[in-house]
């Protein structure tokens, strides 16, 4: 396995341009070796007329009867095309993701009952597969 350094190393991807000829493209280098990784299972958005904020952080933690406690572990600040950017890039991320593992229930309820089923039926499918590979060396 590769150690942290190996795996934050320089990576270098080919970006349209900003502010130059229409279809030129610039290798961009990006450097990730000091980047902080924070994880977080909620972002909440606000902004103004000239910025986004997103702030990021854990699970709502209770805090009392009907209260619950949000501690902001990070705050990120964008300029309006920076969140449209970011807004279509994370579409896209999901769009692949969706098409490769299925669809994304938000609903937690709806997540809770629909796994089991989404489980059998994926292990249903995998048995047939089974059945049919089986029935294929049965008939060389």
């Amino acid at each position: 396995m590769a150690n942290k350094e190996e795996q934050q190393s320089d990576t270098i991807e080919t970006v349209a341009a900003a502010n130059q000829q229409p279809n030129s493209k610039v290798q961009l280098q990006i450097d990730e070796s000091n980047t902080p990784v924070t994880y977080s299972t909620t972002v909440r958005v606000w902004g103004s007329a000239e910025e986004f904020n997103l702030d990021f952080a854990g699970p709502l933690r209770p805090a009392g009867q009907n209260v619950a406690r949000l501690k902001i572990d990070q705050r990120m600040v964008l300029n309006p095309w920076a969140a449209k950017r970011l807004a279509i890039a994370l579409g896209q991320a999901v769009a692949r993701y969706e098409a490769t593992y299925g669809g994304l229930e938000l609903e937690e309820r709806k997540r809770r009952v629909a796994a089991p089923a989404a489980q059998a039926a994926a292990s249903a499918k995998a048995s047939e597969a089974k059945t049919d590979a089986a029935k294929e060396d049965s008939k060389k």
